[in-house]
């Protein structure tokens, strides 16, 4: 019984000092100095691992990660895993969920404005859906005092809560499109919905100002206006926070 006792506890402290390991997991750049920019990636699947491609501006400075780079090595976080990505000083750049088939976080950590830092993000799902979120750790609302969370936790959910509202000829309509698939009626109900750069504007329509998505949800999209209108979409669905510390959460 005793040989057992102290096997169980040496098993029990190895698997306490994994999940420390996991929790504790630093990518990026090596080094960090206190008010640098850092985007904290959270893994909250028991099961499956989680991969963004990683993109920076051109311009970024020597002081941020891959200062001048486009594509970046991949970002791995492993099922209930913390990583703490250090991004360094004057990073701009992008996280891509599903490895570059997913929602894209833009990120802007060069605050410009006078008297008061702002880090600018936005979630853009030109390219895909991912179920992840983008926010300050802290928590704390947008400078505005809007909600700071962009994209969304469950995307398949959120096109569900307004389904049963569309007339049955614009289900089938967009049913059609293969970017949605699941039922038509009061009833209907939604199995998967897609995204990517040839969606037609019936779709952005629907994901955006139907289902009310927090994205920006494909080129030129922006809410009530017409799909042309590329600036000013990108302006909306722009967040500004002052914190350098940003969180992206993988559901």
């Amino acid at each position: 019984m005793r040989s057992f006792t102290t096997l169980f506890a040496i098993l029990a402290s190895a698997i306490a000092l994994f999940s420390a390991a996991l929790a504790q997991d630093v990518q990026g750049l090596d080094t960090y100095t206190d008010g640098d920019a850092v985007i904290n990636l959270v893994n909250t699947s028991p099961t499956e691992t989680h991969v963004y491609k990683v993109e920076g501006n051109a311009d970024n400075p020597q002081s941020a990660y891959g200062a001048g780079s486009g594509s970046l090595p991949m970002a791995t976080v492993l099922p209930g895993q913390e990583v703490k990505f250090q991004l360094g000083e004057g990073f701009i750049g992008a996280f891509t969920g599903d490895s570059g088939a997913g929602t894209r976080f833009e990120v802007n950590f060069r605050g410009d404005s006078p008297g008061e830092y702002k880090t600018w993000y936005n979630s853009d799902m030109q390219f895909g859906m991912s179920n992840t979120t983008m926010g300050p750790t802290s928590g704390k609302k947008q400078i505005n005092g809007n909600d700071a969370l962009a994209g969304e936790q469950d995307c398949l959910a959120k096109a569900n809560s307004i389904w049963g509202e569309v007339d049955v000829a614009s289900q089938q309509a967009l049913l059609d499109t293969g970017y949605l698939e699941g039922t038509t009626g009061p009833d209907g109900v939604l199995t998967a919905v897609h995204m990517d750069k040839q969606a037609g504007p019936e779709v952005v329509e629907f994901f955006q100002n139907k289902a009310l998505f927090n994205s920006y949800v494909s080129p030129g999209s922006v809410a009530g206006k017409p799909t042309s209108k590329a600036a000013a979409a990108a302006n909306m669905f722009s967040w500004s926070v002052a914190t350098k510390e940003l969180t992206i959460t993988g559901y």
